[in-house]
């Protein structure tokens, strides 16, 4: 008597414990619904992987490979884990994603940890998901990850992936309820993914009549929704603080800033100084805001008459697509506050002419405003120890503090000074470029000397820097002004201002007015008139330009304008604009009840629309069968109603037959009708019957059978 040969039995254990991706066998009834196959686990990760690639940009490196290994494994993986091992293991890489992203951002529950979750948890359940409600989780995790990536990007770029990703997502969303497929079976016509690709589109398609209506009704908010979860940090751009180098960085940024329209009067490119940050304090290294900030949060507008508003008033509307500051990029020097929706109910006027709201949008923001092309203003003598004079302790930058103190012996007349010091910029050996040495010790405490009489090589920041600190030394009120210089008009015409255009200039406190004075405009002019490009080094230039040479030309034109059309009817699409609108189309004026009304009549009118158009898919696809099927679909439907007990499992020769015993005195053209069926159907011939079946036509109606049942009985 031979044995069965076995494992043993540590050997048994581990194959059992580790049996990966096998299939249990489990008895099932005959209608249950099946689980997703393996092609719509494989298709859910790929829209899972569409997800994670439009929110690379907003994760750090760590959660960016933890995501990617995840969805890898969940790619590799044909069926969910079921021991125990492998589910304990799955359980401890969910805990170490969420101690992952709590050491990358300190907290679990804000936003930018909340995508960094969802980047990871998403790939971790599709590895467990088996049953259609696994894959729903997933799926609604993997489109919440992709609706977080507005948050950083809302260009047109972004907007144009939605249609695609939404095809991906309900594609698979119609993959799950799909009849399952395995690499033996020919999967049908109607079952491809190409298919259910195309019906996604279809829907997609209805549901956009629907969308454009709600969104040109539907009340706009006072302010984007996108950023309102949490303040966000600057990571492009100017901020409150300016060291050595920072602005130069910029410099090779084509990103744009802010596009502005003017609405009839254009100001001169030297005139173009867009006001950013007024920075006060310098401790050696970099200039700040300084404590006094918030106490100077209430200024007055520069006094002008009627006639000087009629004559310099530059009416413009500003266009951002995140503004990351307070303090909102304004042409100098403002004269009323901006309108728009974001900005109007939180908007200030600083001591220092700078247009500022309570909070930074962290978003799009858009605004109208009015300036004139001004380089001083009037304005009382500040205060003895107020930042403006302050330049540290004396044993900072002391060949600086000598040379502002010849200056001032040698022309005690502020304005002769600041005229003199120009002139010293002009004269002397100063060079413009964008890698200038590192100047100062650890603490700064000589940078501003080893830049004046040792490199002098520097970048704005360093020319306006050393500026006001000698000009502090010598007596005379400064302060460092950031902001925007110059811009580039579209073809169109509308002027873009771009990240390349950072500047830093300096405004000096001058006989009862604080007035613009730009050493860099002494070093290199074509700076100021021509733009960057013209003022540097022939090196630099080509550095700077080789990522634009083809701007404005072809592609890249239609490109901008595209661009800047999205940001100004999409993105920009505020109350006022919708009021505009509105007014265009006869509506404007009207209440919020009749705003109410019009967007109920706009949902059954696009629901009417969307319905007629499914009508007519289905009527198309029913006119493309052949004749006798659709003849055979008509007289079901006429038995059931009948009352004839017609269930999905019964064939034509069967529902024929049980109709003959229910009406005998039309055997015969049940007969004639199931003969005729299978002969079309199913015997051999040449081409397809196209011929309409007559025997239909002898067949009595519902009501005629019904009655006919009834005198029987």
């Amino acid at each position: 008597m031979s044995a069965t040969p076995t494992a043993p039995a540590g050997v048994a254990t581990w194959r059992r414990w580790f049996a990966f991706g096998r299939k249990k066998r489990v008895n099932q009834p005959v209608n249950a619904i099946a689980d997703p196959d393996l092609r719509a686990r494989r298709f859910l990760a790929l829209a899972v992987a569409s997800s994670q690639a439009a929110n690379v940009t907003s994760v750090n490196t760590p959660i960016l490979i933890a995501g990617a290994l995840a969805l890898l494994l969940a790619l590799i993986v044909r069926q969910p884990p079921r021991s125990f091992v492998w589910r304990t293991l799955l359980m401890l890489a969910t805990i170490g994603a969420g101690v992952l992203v709590f050491m990358q951002y300190g907290k679990l529950f804000a936003r930018d940890s909340g995508i960094a979750l969802l980047f990871i948890f998403g790939p971790l359940k599709l590895l467990e998901a088996k049953s259609t409600r696994d894959f729903m989780v997933v799926w609604g995790l993997g489109l919440m990850l992709y609706v977080t990536s507005f948050f950083e990007n809302l260009g047109l770029l972004a907007a144009l992936s939605v249609p695609a990703v939404i095809v991906v997502y309900v594609t698979a969303l119609r993959l799950f309820d799909a009849p399952a497929t395995t690499s033996s079976q020919s999967t049908s016509v109607e079952n491809t993914i190409w298919r259910h690709a195309v019906g996604a589109t279809a829907h997609l398609a209805l549901g956009i009549p629907l969308a454009a209506m709600l969104f040109i009704l539907f009340p706009r908010a006072t302010a984007p929704l996108w950023g309102r979860l949490e303040a966000p940090t600057a990571r492009t751009g100017l901020s409150e603080e300016m060291s050595p180098g920072q602005i130069a960085q910029l410099i090779l940024s084509k990103e744009t800033a802010f596009r502005v329209e003017f609405d009839k009067r254009r100001p001169p490119q030297q005139a173009l100084y867009w006001r950013g940050p007024v920075l006060r304090e310098f401790d050696g290294k970099t200039w700040s805001g300084g404590a006094e900030t918030m106490s100077r949060m209430r200024g007055n507008f520069i006094p002008f008459t009627p006639a000087e508003h009629a004559r310099e008033a530059i009416e413009y509307t500003v266009t951002a697509e995140r503004q990351d500051t307070r303090w909102l990029p304004i042409l100098e020097m403002p004269i009323a506050y901006p309108v728009g929706p974001a900005v109007e109910t939180t908007a200030f006027l600083s001591d220092a002419q700078q247009i500022g709201v309570r909070r930074a949008p962290g978003g799009a923001v858009q605004y109208r405003a009015q300036s004139f092309a001004r380089g001083s203003y009037a304005a009382p003598e500040p205060e003895p120890g107020t930042s403006e004079l302050r330049t540290g302790p004396r044993t900072w930058n002391t060949r600086a503090r000598a040379l502002a103190s010849e200056l001032a012996g040698a022309h005690p007349e502020p304005a002769d000074r600041v005229r003199a010091l120009l002139g010293y910029f002009n004269s002397e050996k100063f060079f413009y470029t964008l890698n200038p040495p590192l100047y100062g010790d650890a603490r700064g405490t000589t940078a501003i000397d080893e830049f004046l009489f040792d490199g002098r090589r520097g970048f704005c920041e360093h020319y306006a820097g050393a500026t006001v600190f000698l000009l502090r030394a010598s007596g005379i009120p400064a302060r460092v002004v950031t902001g925007y210089q110059g811009g580039e008009y579209h073809p169109s015409g509308h002027l873009i201002v771009r990240q390349s255009d950072a500047h830093a200039w300096v405004e000096a406190w001058l006989d009862g007015y604080w007035t613009r004075i730009d050493p860099t405009a002494a070093v290199a002019p074509d700076r100021v008139e021509r733009g960057l490009q013209e003022a540097l080094p022939e090196t630099e230039r080509l550095l700077v330009s080789a990522s634009s040479w083809l701007s404005f030309t072809g592609f890249n034109v239609l490109w901008e304008e595209a661009n800047f059309a999205y940001t100004k009817w999409v993105i920009g699409f505020d109350r006022d604009r919708q009021r505009e609108l509105l007014k265009d189309l006869g509506l404007g004026g009207m209440s919020p009840f009749t705003a109410l009304g019009w967007m109920l009549l706009a949902i059954t009118a696009s629901g009417a629309l969307m319905g007629a158009a499914w009508w007519f898919w289905l009527a198309r696809q029913e006119r493309q069968l052949d004749p006798w099927l659709r003849a055979w679909r008509q007289l079901r439907k006429r038995l059931i109603a009948a009352g004839l007990p017609v269930e999905s499992r019964h064939t034509v020769s069967t529902t024929m037959t049980m109709a003959a015993q229910r009406w005998p005195e039309h055997a015969d053209t049940f007969a004639a009708f199931a003969t005729g069926y299978n002969a079309a159907r199913f015997a051999e011939k040449i081409g397809p019957d196209t011929s309409r079946p007559k025997v239909i036509t002898a067949i009595p109606y519902a009501w005629q059978l019904r009655r006919a049942a009834a005198r029987s009985v």
